[in-house]
């Protein structure tokens, strides 16, 4: 089946070779890219002998064969997805995952990290608030020790160790100092054997860096009171006892140095990185009984407690290195629960019940977004079902299948536009056999074209010596109703008939050519022009349909008794141009048309007249598509222009004064379509040539 639209010739596809080639020799950035892969060329084979291009050849180069490779990359990408896109259901469906499941990783992201990083600064509070607690407790009993100690210094220096005994037993390596008015009175351990002198308080807690001079030395817990003069200095170590009593109360598990890689820069200063390692079993005494934990894994979190430097009495919690430590999410949310009941029969306690329902909500969140997401899906797809087979109709319609029906699967926009596509189709059907039926019907009238134009007589088949005839017909659609005919009827006798059939088409065409037949056959009977015409109009009557009629002027041009005797039958009146006054008149003699009347008044109205036939006159013969032609103003041209211009053409030819006229009236119609058929026929009357 041949298309209705065919495609037009496409350019024959190029290999990627040739467009490289095209691109790399035809264009200059092709040609900048070639030099620059060049050079890189030469710099490779260079660094094998040691060689190195110049810098300011090498980096160019290289800065542009990147751009080139992005461009590449780029390039393939937009073909890749031009390919992989080109269904729009492909389109629309990948548009709608951005659209769906974009936003829900951000936020999921988002909120995870939100997560994170809420429970790290809490996790990160829980424990310098467990250190400042221990702190405060630390000062509690170093208050609770000096108070009421005998006033001697050696009864003191024996009482207080036994009033630090509970002391003793949180902190195995708690160290002491006790000072009256200055003095060192008792002391155990590393702690201070002074006061520093910014200390003007009573009382003192929380983190000191034993060696401020080290980055990473470790720090103490220590608390000062001071009452009447003495005062109480108590160092706790933080070491893995402490940390480990921290972590039954919190279940956050601090880092220690053990469990840290210590590297020196080549500055000299020190970075600790954390390495993550299975920690051997955590054992504490507990209500008697001996409880082991196993070191939890988690999440990876920093503390920064606040630090004294004992010299100078600064604080800080950026100096030394921050406590690292590992916690889990669920146990940390669980001791966090204000809520803190006995389990339930089920073996839950109330913070499990809570997760469980959030794990139960975000379950049922997930299955909802699926659900949404699986029907938006389906949505989509028959969104673009309908499209793809409205595009599937389209080719096919435009490969000339018309029979070709689109299923409607739902009342909807895309319903209505599928009805709408099927009665498109129908539409078009039934319009190209409307135009297979109209073609027929023009080639038919074509050939009826060729037809009545030849029964038209031929230039130069009739004639008379001194007499020029020139004559045409130019039907308005593809056959008319105007006719003209030249009848030689002697040697010196010519019949010039020129006739008008009402309306236009193929019915004027038909009773034109029963014209033409009529009036060869009346020809040969009547010299009259009058006596043919009402012969003529006796014989049309009986078989004319009584809306047509038919004007007609008929003369006998007789060169021997050089005269012209004429009848007019309705038709538009002659025009004479008299060469020797160079006037032009109209000759209307009285007739009524044929076919309108089928008794004697015909005959009554119809006059016949005659003329001399002088050297240098023109006689018009004409229709009224000539003289009622219509500019686009719709001005009728008028049967004044065409005597103006007989009477301005005197010395041309009979051809070349239809010419003239048929220019004239192009000039004056303009672009506006011709209304009526134009026929023509002039005669000039020149001096007869005499043999020699």
């Amino acid at each position: 089946m041949q298309p209705l639209l065919p495609e037009g010739p496409r350019p024959p596809a190029l290999g990627l070779r040739t467009r490289a080639r095209a691109f790399l020799t035809a264009t200059w950035p092709g040609r900048v890219v070639a030099a620059a892969l060049l050079l890189w060329l030469l710099d490779g084979l260079l660094s094998l002998g040691g060689w190195a291009l110049p810098g300011a050849l090498g980096a160019p180069a290289r800065v542009i064969l990147s751009l080139f490779v992005l461009w590449l990359g780029w390039r393939g990408f937009r073909m890749v997805s031009d390919r992989l896109l080109w269904r729009i259901r492909t389109k629309l469906i990948v548009s709608y995952l951005f659209i769906a499941l974009v936003p829900v990783v951000l936020l999921t992201l988002f909120m995870a990290v939100a997560i994170v990083l809420l429970l790290g600064l809490t996790a990160s509070r829980v424990v310098t608030g467990e250190i400042d607690r221990a702190g405060d407790v630390l000062r509690a009993t170093a208050r609770g020790a000096l108070a009421g100690l005998p006033p001697a210094d050696a009864e003191a220096a024996r009482a207080l160790p036994a009033r630090l005994a509970a002391a003793r037993d949180l902190h195995a390596g708690l160290a002491y100092t006790l000072l009256r008015d200055g003095r060192v009175v008792a002391a155990s351990g590393d702690a201070p054997r002074a006061l520093p002198p910014w200390l003007k308080a009573a009382g003192f807690s929380g983190l000191v860096r034993l060696h401020p001079e080290d980055k990473l030395s470790d720090e103490a817990l220590r608390a000062v009171w001071a009452e009447g003069g003495a005062s109480l200095i108590l160092d706790a170590p933080t070491d893995d006892a402490f940390y480990a009593d921290l972590e039954r109360r919190t279940g956050i598990h601090v880092l220690r140095r053990g469990e840290m890689q210590v590297e020196r820069t080549e500055k000299g200063t020190d970075r600790a990185r954390v390495q993550v390692r299975q920690q051997p079993m955590i054992a504490y005494e507990e209500d008697g009984q001996r409880v082991s934990a196993e070191a939890r894994t988690g999440f990876l979190f920093v503390a920064l407690p606040e630090k004294t430097d004992w010299a100078t009495g600064e604080k800080s919690a950026f100096e030394g290195m921050p406590l690292a430590f590992q916690y889990e999410p669920r146990a940390l949310v669980r001791r966090l629960s204000p809520i803190q009941l006995p389990r339930d029969a089920s073996g839950r306690s109330v913070p499990d019940l809570l997760l469980y329902v959030m794990g139960i909500l975000a379950l049922v969140f997930i299955v909802v977004y699926a659900v949404a997401l699986v029907l938006g899906l389906l949505l989509a797809r028959s969104i673009t079902r309908g499209v793809h087979a409205l595009s599937a109709g389209t080719q096919r319609l435009r490969q000339g299948d018309f029979s070709h029906v689109i299923r409607i699967r739902s009342r909807d926009q895309l319903g209505e536009l599928a009805e709408s596509f099927n009665l498109m189709s129908r539409g078009i059907q039934q319009l190209m056999q409307e135009q297979v039926e109209k073609e027929r019907l023009e080639e038919e009238l074509r050939i009826a074209r060729q037809i009545q134009m030849s029964l038209l007589p031929a230039q130069g088949v009739a004639g008379l010596p001194g007499v020029r005839v020139a004559a045409l017909c130019l039907p308005a659609a593809e056959v008319g109703g105007d006719y003209y005919d030249l009848l030689p009827l002697s040697a010196t006798r010519m019949g010039v008939l020129v006739a008008d059939v009402s309306g236009k088409g193929t019915s004027a065409a038909l009773y034109m050519a029963e014209l033409k037949g009529l009036v060869l056959s009346l020809s040969r009977i009547y010299e009259s022009p009058a006596k043919l015409l009402s012969e003529a109009n006796r014989i049309l009557t009986a078989h004319m349909d009584s809306r047509s009629f038919v004007t007609m002027t008929y003369a006998v041009v007789d060169t021997a008794a050089r005269r012209m005797r004429y009848a007019r039958a309705g038709h538009n009146p002659l025009i004479h141009f008299q060469a020797r006054s160079g006037r032009t008149r109209l000759l209307t003699p009285a007739g009524l048309g044929l076919g309108l009347d089928p008794g004697d008044r015909f005959d009554k109205i119809l006059e016949e007249d005659e003329v001399p036939l002088d050297p240098g006159d023109f006689f018009l013969f004409f229709t009224d598509g000539l003289s009622e032609a219509m500019n686009p103003g719709a001005e009728l041209f008028g049967e004044g222009r065409l005597q103006r211009i007989l009477e301005d053409s005197g010395r041309l030819t009979s051809e070349e004064l239809k010419e003239r006229i048929l220019e004239e009236v192009r000039r004056f119609v303009g672009d506006a379509d011709p209304h009526d058929d134009m026929t023509l026929v002039v005669l000039k009357i020149v001096p007869e040539e005499r043999p020699a």
